[in-house]
């Protein structure tokens, strides 16, 4: 038997066990409302991947109950899940795919092996889903929870090997990606699962043979090779044999995947997969290569990198899988408005404007807006002590720490743009220790930018690259911004006490809010109104040029004209040069009519003579 789980709009869950038979029959049809076939459709349209976060929404899907086939399982009152019964089934996700056809092939073929016990097209249309059965030598299977994790840890690493070799083989449009039907939890593989899918011809052979899986505890070894399938004897070349032998060599000691968010190739070893995801640097590059030398694979530096650097190892995105699982999971409280008012401030815009923002950072990562960034950034303005740096890191899970950066230099510019793209949140600590001219410069521009132009370390050209970094601020001083044009993209709040951060956020219920209320498509922006008051309430922390205080000593700003005159810049410095004396700093006529430009409220008009400005002389 087989368990599926169903999750209803209040994230209630229901069991069921069916077998797997029942299972195959019931695929060969659509839901009533037809919800695979109008999401296969949808991603035909925008040509996205399966789980890219910025396909089109469907809230059908979300409807679809959850297939796990390797275990009978029940639900207890508090909706954890416990394993009653562990089958040795194993889910295997070939993909993802060009189109239909290549699904077509990729399923005839993974028929060919006698293992196969079952393979359809997953519910996007675009990845093939294969049922291995694994046991022990004698045939038995684990009982214990651990024993079972333990096996099944080893189980699909031979299964992977064994199939990714032979569609890897396959003369297909696209490289594919074979591996454990899972997106989060990877050592949870008891619950490798899929969403109900659509087949009209799934494929089914329930006596198919068993994977043997070792029982002594232990994994393939380095000495016990797993050859591929075998290639055409005629064609096969020396260079092609060593090649075939160094891939079987490093699947079967290795997993690897490419994380397309940092750029670089990961690895874990099979054996001891408890360590974790490690970055493939140049040393241990070198060390699979005198490996692989010491089992006579005649191979050298080129030809591993090669192979890290190819479609052999599949494509992962840490982004989207975490979110993904947050999917249709919120519980319907405000938790990204109890995060705002852990932050105390007499501002009553905050909590609104942080949810904005809030908003705005996770459709930032999702890709949702193309044309622009997020450039809204919350400036936190307190003394020392009050917890700011603490709270801006706590937004981030810990799943996701790698993409909190609170030491950028900003006089590196090629550095910040590489960081916009591959870090989460940049935190702008000591705000007020940034010049005048970056903020009006760089710092601007930046902060807008939908997508970056870098060059890859080692990279041969420049590349356009999303962006994925939002931006939070904070200062020890009040008075921090220097660009009055410029004030619209701060939510500035100065505290009225400590921040409270004794307990961590609930991420997961954060998140799930944010994305649902972004496919409710609440606005992630401040319309007119909301900017205004924004800015509006900004001018408390703005800087005053020395040009602009001496201004208002000489003048009062009015929108009476009966009130006022008009006058030029020209005539405004003058007066304003007179009164200050050499107090004033150097300053131009072009120069003094960007300060006016910029100035609140002032009333201007165009004529003959230029820009005029309604003021009140004193």
């Amino acid at each position: 038997m087989i368990t599926t789980i169903k999750t209803s709009r209040n994230n209630r869950q229901t069991r069921k066990l069916i077998t797997l038979g029942q299972l195959i029959e019931s695929m060969r049809h659509d839901t009533p409302n037809d919800d695979i076939r109008q999401l296969r459709h949808a991603l035909e349209d925008a040509r996205q991947l399966p789980y890219d976060s910025s396909s089109p929404r469907h809230e059908g899907i979300r409807r679809l109950p959850v297939i796990y086939p390797s275990a009978e399982a029940d639900i207890d009152a508090d909706g954890n899940r416990n394993i009653l019964k562990f089958n040795g089934l194993l889910t295997l996700t070939a993909g993802t795919l060009h189109d239909s056809d290549e699904a077509r092939r990729v399923k005839e073929i993974a028929t060919l092996l006698p293992t196969t016990v079952a393979a359809f097209r997953g519910s996007s249309g675009l990845t093939v889903k294969i049922i291995v059965r694994a046991t022990r030598p004698d045939g038995s299977l684990p009982n214990a929870p651990d024993a079972m994790e333990a096996f099944c840890q080893q189980a699909y690493a031979v299964a992977t090997h064994v199939y990714q070799g032979l569609l890897n083989l396959a003369s297909l449009s696209q490289d594919i990606c074979v591996g454990p039907a899972i997106r989060s939890h990877e050592s949870q593989l008891l619950w490798a699962g899929f969403r109900m899918t659509f087949d009209e011809q799934p494929f089914l052979r329930e006596e198919a043979d068993a994977l043997l899986v070792p029982d002594d505890g232990r994994l393939l070894q380095a000495n016990e090779h797993m050859p591929l399938p075998a290639a055409d004897a005629e064609s096969e070349t020396e260079v092609g044999h060593e090649t075939r032998q160094l891939i079987a060599f490093l699947q079967r000691n290795y997993a690897f995947r490419h994380n397309t968010v940092m750029g670089y190739t990961e690895y874990r070893p099979l054996a001891k997969w408890y360590y974790g995801w490690q970055p493939v640097d140049e040393r241990f590059q070198k060390k699979l290569t005198m490996d692989a030398r010491l089992m006579k694979i005649n191979v050298w530096d080129p030809d591993v990198t090669r192979f890290l650097n190819s479609g052999f190892v599949k494509n992962y995105n840490p982004i989207e899988e975490y979110l993904w699982d947050l999917r249709g999971k919120w519980d319907g409280r405000d938790h990204i408005g109890r995060l705002a008012k852990t932050v105390p401030t007499d501002n009553p815009n905050w909590p609104q404007w942080f949810r904005t923002w809030f908003l705005a950072m996770v459709a930032q990562w999702l890709g949702k807006n193309t044309r622009y960034g997020n450039s809204l950034v919350p400036l936190l303005i307190s003394r020392q002590g009050y917890n700011k740096s603490t709270f801006c890191r706590s937004l981030i899970p810990k799943e996701l720490q790698w993409g909190y950066n609170d030491n950028l230099v900003l006089s590196e510019k090629k550095a910040v743009l590489q960081a916009m793209s591959q870090f989460l949140l940049i935190n702008l600590d000591e705000f007020n220790q940034i010049s005048p001219k970056v903020q009006q410069g760089f710092l601007k521009n930046i902060i807008q930018l939908a997508s970056v132009k870098v060059k890859r370390p080692y990279g041969k050209h420049v590349e356009d690259q999303p962006r994925l970094a939002s931006f939070i601020a904070t200062s020890n001083m009040a008075d921090v911004l220097c660009d009055p044009s410029g004030s619209r993209r701060f939510i500035g709040i100065e505290l009225t006490g400590p921040i409270k951060v004794e307990q961590r956020p609930n991420h997961k219920q954060l998140y799930a809010q944010a994305i649902a209320l972004l496919d409710q498509d609440e606005p992630y922006w401040l319309d007119a109104k909301q900017t205004r008051a924004l800015m509006a309430s900004n001018q408390q922390f703005q800087q005053q040029s020395p040009e602009e205080m001496f201004f208002h000593e000489c003048f009062a700003i009015t929108d009476n004209d009966t009130e006022g005159q008009y006058m030029t810049p020209t005539a405004i410095l003058g007066i304003v040069k007179r009164h200050a004396g050499s107090a004033l700093p150097r300053c131009s006529v072009n120069a003094f009519g960007r300060v006016l430009a910029n100035m609140e409220g002032i009333v201007r008009r165009r004529n003959t003579q230029g820009t005029e400005y309604l003021v009140i002389p004193k």
